[in-house]
């Protein structure tokens, strides 16, 4: 049996309050006192003032024109062209954590910025709803999906109004259905939903949930495809999707009986190497190699996929071609 992978892998085996840095585990989001939210107040006329917001609705904001003062000033949102919120200390720091794949410690540190610009959780775009986000966001890449539902019910999406927020936010229907084993639903939603013109990080994300719906419905051959395409779909950038996706694909292929029949002929006179089960021996053996190479990102190859290592396929750099020489040219006599 061919699948999507077939190509891709031999493409991939042949390209050979806190700091900046990481900080120590943060406070308990509860306690993170609320916080001024640096903004930049722009005018009608194209003029704009640099201020730190205190508090705010939807038709109004509190603000100091500086850090430290104590007198504050009221102004209609209807007085401004738009209020453009700087990024705060906290949330980069989360950022530049969560960039990293810290998750644990990116999470701790977005709730805190949940919670200390809560203040200001009316205007567009503000760091108590994006630190909200992306606490989800590090909770399902850390594959907490008791917490990710947890947070969804309180979430309010109201201060998002960037696109890939927004769509993120409808993908967690899978991960959703995943936590539930919902198993036919979701197949039947994912399968759908892949047929969409959707970014590769959402593909993958989708892909995977659905492998895991067909593997539960003993459907190997579709859960490898829909596997198949979580690992490579977005390989560079969701790292703990092609990891597990990975794994995901040489664990169905080893509990294959027609695999497991290659394995024990392996160099034997009755080995057949057009057999479907040898086929099969050679894509998960180049699984873990690939997993050895990349799709680990840097961990080892669990103890049980180690013996696939022995069968797989030698692949060898072509030799470049030698220049032509060329032929000497014969004067004639004249």
């Amino acid at each position: 049996m061919k699948t999507i992978f077939s190509l891709a892998i031999t493409a991939l085996a042949l390209s050979a309050s806190v700091h900046a840095q990481a900080p120590a585990a943060p406070a308990a989001p509860a306690a993170a006192a609320a916080q001024q939210a640096p903004a930049m107040l722009i005018y009608d006329d194209g003029t704009s003032d640099n201020v730190f917001i205190i508090a705010a609705t939807k038709t109004q904001i509190r603000y100091k024109t500086t850090a430290q003062g104590l007198d504050t000033e009221d102004m209609n949102l209807s007085e401004l062209s738009s209020v453009y919120l700087l990024e705060p200390k906290m949330f980069r720091d989360a950022m530049e954590l969560y960039q990293g794949r810290k998750y644990a410690e990116a999470k701790e540190l977005f709730a805190q910025a949940k919670v200390a610009y809560k203040p200001t959780s009316a205007l567009d775009n503000n760091y108590s709803t994006l630190g909200a986000f992306y606490e989800m966001e590090c909770m399902r890449r850390l594959g907490d999906l008791e917490g990710l539902a947890k947070a969804l019910e309180g979430f309010r999406k109201d201060g998002l109004t960037r696109e890939h927020h927004i769509s993120q936010l409808e993908i967690y229907v899978f991960w959703d259905a995943l936590r539930t084993k919902s198993w036919d639903r979701l197949a039947a939603l994912g399968e759908a939903r892949l047929q969409e013109k959707i970014p590769s990080y959402q593909r993958a994300q989708i892909a995977f949930c659905v492998g895991h719906a067909y593997e539960a419905l003993k459907q190997p051959s579709k859960a490898l495809n829909a596997f198949n395409t979580a690992m490579v779909a977005d390989i560079g950038a969701t790292e703990e999707i092609a990891d597990q996706a990975a794994q995901a694909v040489m664990r169905i292929h080893q509990a294959n009986e027609e695999v497991q029949m290659a394995i024990k002929l392996w160099g034997t006179e009755d080995e057949n190497k057009n057999s479907t089960g040898y086929m099969h021996l050679q894509e998960a053996a180049s699984v873990a190699a690939l997993y050895d190479l990349t799709l680990g990102g840097g961990k080892k190859l669990p103890s049980q996929f180690v013996p696939l290592l022995k069968f797989k396929p030698n692949i060898t750099k072509p030799e470049p071609e030698k220049p032509k020489e060329e032929t000497p040219e014969v004067k004639k006599e004249g």
